[in-house]
């Protein structure tokens, strides 16, 4: 184990994030070796067609400030002609008048037009026949650029990404593919939850072990339904009858503008990323802590919390003796309200988790600015443990080669740093929370029962991972409008393959009108129109296979220009997923 981690806030800042960096860097000038491309060439070739790209758009501009400056000409000749026409009918009243409106009018009509024909058309059409050349040369350019790219672009991998991960960090071993054996172990061996949920479908899962330790990252597509407020409104008038100042009878028109509403249920989706791990570490322990330093706090709020907290957890401590609960206050009374994890089951087991050093660790890493801070939700259950972290929700799980690609040679490399260095922080600090515990680093006992036989090859978080990596409208129902959810079902496990039910869950509308009873200004009830949508459920059914190969993207790619069964076929984690 790499002793180093246990502190993991001082291993990143001092070694962690240089060493990847430099991973990362020496990984892309391995690629470039090997695809044999010249870069020197490369980047004169993109130099000269970014040159040749902004004269085009330089011209392009110039060609467009012109056409509307001719725009402004012909509206001013159209306004010369009315002058005309006007000038004629004004003689007869006033020829002065007449006189001026007439000259007004040649000068703007004639002057209009001379411009228009003799300069700006010839302008423009200079401009444009040079803009189409700069165009077809910077295009040239491009096709260029991109050809000298291809051998680097056709190295790319989707595995990149996790074996720079597992070189900075050998204690991590990233699996290509979530199996349904590894899922009855995770189960069996260290309390696995199974989070399935008819309101989530499992867009992408990434598994894999830290020292031993089983892990998976998961993407969730959720739904819920909210309740939203639909609002209408209505103009009503009446006629009033008052008496004026003078005691005269008297009436005037009113008006009033009603309004009323109504709640309807809405669904609504968002995507939710966690990290699931087993570690055999207090195995009876249970507990949940959320966020508790905000990031706008400095260090004199912090220490207000601190002593506020101090308070609080006196008093719980105090009520758990007299009416014998189990909760007993931390010396470190700082790391107690920072962490947070009030609801623990067994002190015995917190405590040997959490010792001296750990204590320090948490406290590092919540009150630091170096990392995400302290912005991570932390459940605790026997030997299964989750993160859930604000930063995370933007992290892409996906590595394709397409997060690559490019014409140019620095941009290339420009992306492939800042996507691995992201990728790299986002995963470090999921797991930082554990690094903090050394009983979470140790390897598992290794005279673990393997379970017997499993009703298929591959668990549903592949399942629906690989649906979800089709187009979804080919799972959509006939009239679904929106978004849906892809739920999987097992229909039947073959050698190396399951045939899969995949249900796509939506929604079609009806509109409604309510008439809201509202009291007037006229003292009279009225019905205000509100319009809501009403979101009504429909499913449809279609099965697919999902079958393992262990084939790589640009495999997967290669054969799938070359063999039309594969032509409507995606690949997942090695998986190739195909309707039926």
């Amino acid at each position: 184990m790499n002793q180093k981690l246990l502190e993991p806030l001082k291993y990143y800042e001092d070694e962690g994030r240089a060493t990847h960096e430099k991973n990362v860097n020496e990984y892309f000038d391995r690629l470039v070796a090997s695809s044999g491309i010249n870069a020197e060439e490369n980047r004169a070739t993109a130099k000269k067609y970014y040159d040749e790209n902004a004269i085009a758009s330089k011209l392009d501009k110039k060609v467009k400030s012109l056409k509307a400056w001719r725009i402004f000409l012909i509206i001013l000749s159209v306004i010369g002609v009315i002058l005309l026409a006007v000038s004629f009918t004004q003689f007869s009243i006033s020829a002065g008048r007449g006189t001026i409106l007439l000259l007004i009018g040649i000068g703007l009509t004639v002057g209009s037009l001379l411009l228009i024909f003799l300069r700006i058309n010839k302008r423009i059409k200079g401009l444009a026949e040079e803009l189409s050349a700069h165009k077809a040369a910077a295009q040239r350019l491009l096709n260029e650029a991109w050809g000298q790219m291809a051998p680097l672009n056709g190295l790319f991998d989707e595995r990149d990404t996790l074996t720079l991960m597992e070189t900075t960090l050998p204690e991590i071993d990233f699996e290509s593919t979530f199996t349904k054996e590894q899922e009855e172990l995770f189960k069996k061996h260290y309390d696995f939850i199974d989070l399935e949920s008819q309101e989530c479908s499992m867009t992408a899962a990434l598994s894999g072990k830290f020292e031993g330790n089983p892990f998976l990252f998961c993407q969730c597509y959720m739904h819920e339904i909210k309740n939203v407020t639909y609002t209408g409104s209505l103009v009503i008038s009446w006629t009033e009858t008052y008496r004026d100042s003078n005691g005269k009878t008297r009436t005037r028109r009113r008006t009033q503008t009603l309004t009323a509403s109504v709640v309807k249920p809405k669904p609504f989706y968002h995507y939710n990323n966690y990290l699931a791990y087993g570690s055999q570490a207090a195995p009876k322990l249970t507990f949940s802590r959320a966020p508790q330093v905000k990031s706008n706090m400095d260090d004199k709020d912090i220490e207000k919390k601190v002593k506020k907290g101090e308070k609080k957890l006196k008093k719980k401590a105090q009520k758990a003796l007299t009416k014998g609960g189990t909760f007993q206050e931390m010396f470190n009374s700082e790391f107690d309200v920072l962490f947070g994890a009030e609801n623990r089951t067994d002190e015995v087991e917190f405590r040997l988790m959490y010792t001296p050093l750990a204590q320090k660790n948490v406290v590092d890493l919540v009150t630091s600015k170096t990392g995400f801070g302290d912005d991570f939700y932390f459940t605790k259950h026997k030997r299964f443990n989750i993160i859930t972290s604000n930063h995370s929700q933007n992290w892409n799980m996906a590595t394709p080669p397409s997060n690559y690609y490019s014409f140019d040679i620095d941009v290339a490399r420009q992306k492939f740093i800042s996507f691995n260095m992201g990728f790299f922080k986002s995963v470090f600090f999921d797991f930082a929370p554990l690094f903090c515990v050394p009983a979470y680093l140790e390897e598992p006992c290794k005279s673990l029962e393997t379970p017997e036989a499993f009703m298929s090859n591959y668990p549903y978080y592949e399942h629906e991972a690989v649906a979800n990596a089709f187009d979804k409208s080919r799972f959509m129902p006939d009239f679904s409008i929106g978004d849906g959810i892809l739920k999987t079902e097992l229909v039947e496990k073959g050698e190396g393959s399951d045939t899969v039910a995949v249900t796509a869950n939506s929604y079609t509308t009806m509109e409604h009108i309510d008439y809201i009873p509202t009291l007037g200004g006229d003292g009279r009830m009225h019905g205000v129109p509100v319009h809501w949508t009403e979101y009504i459920p429909v499913t449809r059914t279609t099965n697919i296979s999902v079958q393992g190969t262990g084939m790589s993207r640009k495999e997967f790619d290669k054969r799938k220009s070359e063999e039309q069964s594969l032509a409507e076929c995606v690949l997942l984690h090695g998986l190739i997923g195909k309707i039926l």
